[in-house]
């Protein structure tokens, strides 16, 4: 078949978005190559069909199970051959997946499966055409940080096949990061855009909570984000006397984050307390209203967060609640965390340290030297400070914030300053069920006209 007869009769289609036409295009002549699109601009199509139309085999590589598992669901649901392998998956169906791996046309994983013994005997059996890399802006961000596995996927990519990366969320660095930590050299295409659709506000308010309370009651769906486990919990357990919601963070079980995302999904909660792993692959297109607690750690990320909303095109809003006193939280929480070159010197004479340093140290030792490492730890904290330097001025600065957040030199037409502080009113959209069918979740999925 043809581009155009796939597009049609798999996927449903006449056309493709622009954008996404001009990445198939460059993806088509095989080279390697680094896609940016802005959140719920169609990435998945950009890889997918390129792989369909050569009757090729992808490796997907993503960062979390719950992005594995709909992209999985919507490739089945498209009578597509697809599979992912994570640790949640109970002993029949691993071995079922594992046993038949050369049937499915696109195999899902992480980065850290890629690096276990029975990953490195299989992987070469399987003769894949294509490597992809979800979320690509992973391997800078998380790379040097808790997921060090990322920065040895050079070790699994061939030279005789294609690597596609593809991300809505990356700066000058963190292109450079990709290409460099890939070892590829990578055709850049930058079809990000502003979201026109979605109307800023920072405000300051004396009471977070009670102002939360007040946007709820006409904001239509909501994500509330968190940059503490604790204070999502607390701030859940107040707003639950009024309104349906739950939480969703990384000290839930993978079942009670799979029935969060149920409920969300078929409308049957008004709202989600979450951190920011929340989101990230979450086909939801009416999310009307994203509102942050905290401060996010840089205004890429607030980027990301911000564009699950307005997804079907439809207006939206985002609301910072900005408090100086959670930019001094994050600085020394950053002081805390941060991998330093105390660290360094401690995992050197053979000092006993938490696993997940050990492990990040082990892969940081095998791949720099001792010199380029202590650069790149200075150099990757000094980028964390500065990004969060940023994010204070969004917060503080009365300038255009689109302005701020795409790097734009005109004033745009939605936010508080371009516009005056304008707040939306959205039917809540929530449906009376009390039943959690996650089968009926995955089905409805990518099942939305």
């Amino acid at each position: 078949m043809t581009q155009q007869d796939i597009l049609k009769t798999v996927y449903g289609f006449e056309e493709l978005r622009e954008s996404q036409a001009v990445i198939i295009d460059a993806i088509n002549t095989g080279r390697d190559v680094l896609a940016l699109l802005p959140t719920g601009g169609g990435k998945s199509l950009c890889y997918q069909l390129p792989v369909l139309l050569s009757e090729g085999k992808a490796l997907v590589i993503t960062p979390l199970v719950s992005l594995m598992e709909d992209q999985v669901a919507e490739l089945k649901r498209l009578r597509i051959k697809a599979a992912c392998i994570h640790s949640y998956l109970d002993i029949r169906e691993k071995y079922m997946i594992m046993n038949n791996l050369q049937e499915f046309q696109f195999i899902f994983c992480s980065p850290e499966w890629l690096a276990t013994e029975k990953a490195r005997q299989i992987l070469p059996q399987l003769n894949f055409s294509h490597f992809i890399i979800d979320e690509a802006h992973c391997i800078s961000e998380w790379g040097f940080d808790f997921r060090p596995h990322y920065l040895i996927l050079h070790e699994i990519l061939r030279d005789d096949r294609q690597v596609i990366a593809l991300t809505a969320t990356a700066d000058e660095k963190i292109i450079s990061d990709i290409s460099h930590l890939l070892r590829r050299q990578l055709l850049v295409i930058d079809e990000r855009s502003e979201r026109s659709n979605i109307y800023l506000n920072v405000l300051r308010p004396e009471d977070k909570i009670q102002k939360i309370e007040e946007i709820l009651d006409d904001s239509g769906p909501v994500i509330i984000y968190f940059s503490s486990k604790k204070v999502c919990d607390e701030v859940h357990n107040r707003l639950k006397t009024r309104f349906r919601g739950m939480t969703y963070h990384a000290d839930m079980t993978y079942e009670e984050r799979m029935s969060v995302q149920s409920a969300f999904h078929s409308d049957r909660i008004h709202y989600v307390c979450a951190t920011s792993a929340f989101g990230m692959g979450i086909n939801k297109k009416n999310i009307r209203t994203v509102i942050h607690y905290h401060v996010p750690k840089s205004t890429t990320q607030y980027v990301q967060e911000v564009g699950r909303a307005g997804r079907d095109g439809e207006s939206a809003q985002a609301i910072l609640l900005f408090d100086e006193d959670d930019i001094s939280r994050s600085y020394r929480f950053l002081q805390e965390d941060h991998l330093s070159e105390t660290d360094l010197d401690l995992y050197l004479k053979g000092a006993q340290l938490a696993e997940d340093k050990t492990e990040q140290l082990r892969i940081l030792t095998s791949l720099f030297t001792e010199s380029q490492l202590r650069i790149i730890l200075q150099r990757e904290f000094r980028t964390k400070v500065n990004a969060l330097n940023h994010m204070a001025v969004y917060g503080q600065v009365d300038r255009c914030l689109s302005g701020q957040l795409y790097h734009l030199s005109v004033y745009c037409q939605h936010c508080q300053y371009c516009k005056g502080q304008q707040f939306m009113y959205f039917d809540k959209a929530v449906v009376d069920r009390k039943t959690d069918d996650r089968i009926e979740y995955i089905k409805s999925l990518f099942n939305q006209g």
